[in-house]
């Protein structure tokens, strides 16, 4: 597997949810029945009837919809930034070899598995499977035992456990870890490519109801993070994987889609400062999630200025990367990084 790059295509292919957001409610648990203690033989207890599979609602399609696509925000915010972690510091081999200095990873939020647990459940109400549904189901199982290992990680190397055992255990964690790369491969970029293209479907039917609604200030900013979305998929397709071979980027090719951004950023960035524009589509422009989209969107302007500018002067990035959404070190997972805020900072201002 091949861990960075892959990292890398996950990272360009965050989505926005456009509803209203998930209900968070989950089919009622049905009562087992009772037992009755006074019997003089003993009878085999009447399984409980299963529900059977049948079309969800409009609101449960909805919802499931949503679920999928914060599973897949959450895969990369967790598991795969998470693996990443592991990765910097544990050879990407079967072998467990010792860390020279120790090592961690980032922990998988409860929140994670219960959008699993809450997917899980309404897709198994369905009788008929779509692509989108088939597609979760082979990676669900994935997600949800690498992010049960990688807490494991998290909490074995928390309090530097592993000195205590010579990294014995480390050893069996990484054999979990190890046993679901390849699969977990697979089956992610199956899912975040059909999920990518029915989100696609959405956003453009969305946008022309923006449009034809007069809710010029969301349109904006979708048009703003699709059109950032674009140029990392532009960017992928043209073999670039990582910031080691960013001076191979071929920017003449991205030259419209760059100049597209830039004019886009600067009309979001004008709506940014209309707060009556902004309170009228009902954003929330006292949150902290406000001021943070503001930031990732300025800096990730800044961030493909510079990625243009290095590529012209053949100017290598240096091995001591930024890669967060408050500093610009003008390369390829820098500019990811803006994009994957921008994203989730929407997703949260929509659902303040």
């Amino acid at each position: 597997m091949r861990n960075k790059s892959l990292m890398a295509v996950l990272a360009a292919l965050g989505v926005m949810v456009f509803a209203a957001g998930c209900s968070g409610k989950t089919p009622a648990e049905t009562e087992e029945p009772a037992i009755q203690a006074e019997e003089e033989e003993a009878e085999t207890p009447e399984e409980e009837p299963k529900e059977e599979p049948a079309a969800l609602t409009e609101e449960e399609e909805q919802d499931l919809y949503n679920l999928y696509i914060k599973v897949n925000n959450s895969m990369l915010d967790s598991v795969s930034s998470s693996l990443t972690k592991y990765f910097d510091y544990i050879e990407y081999q079967e072998e467990f070899v010792k860390p020279e200095n120790g090592y961690f990873c980032y922990s998988v939020s409860e929140s994670y598995f219960e959008d699993l647990d809450k997917a899980d459940a309404l897709v198994a109400k369905k009788e008929e499977k779509s692509e989108m549904d088939e597609a979760y189901l082979a990676l669900s199982p994935l997600i949800r035992e690498l992010g049960t290992v990688l807490n494991e990680v998290d909490a074995y190397t928390d309090e530097d456990s592993f000195l205590e055992d010579d990294y014995a255990k480390g050893a069996e964690l990484h054999a979990e870890v190890w046993k679901n790369c390849e699969a977990f491969e697979i089956a992610s970029m199956d899912f975040v490519n059909v999920l990518n293209g029915v989100a696609s479907e959405q956003r453009a039917e969305d946008m022309e109801m923006m449009k034809e609604e007069g809710y010029v200030v969301t349109y904006a900013l979708v048009k703003m993070i699709s059109t950032a979305q674009e140029i990392q998929q532009a960017i992928y397709e043209q073999g670039i994987e990582d910031n080691s071979m960013m001076l191979e980027l071929d920017t003449e090719a991205l030259q419209p889609l760059y100049d597209q951004y830039m004019e886009e950023v600067e009309t979001v960035l004008a709506y940014l400062e209309d707060e009556e524009a902004l309170r009228n589509e009902g954003y929330p422009t006292q949150s902290a999630y406000y001021v943070s989209f503001k930031e990732a969107a300025e800096n990730s302007a800044e961030e493909l200025k510079e990625i243009f500018r290095k590529v012209a002067e053949q100017e290598a990035p240096s091995d001591f990367t930024i890669s967060n959404a408050f500093m610009v070190d003008g390369t390829i997972s820098g500019f990811d990084s803006k994009v994957s805020a921008m994203v989730t900072d929407y997703n949260r201002m929509i659902s303040y």
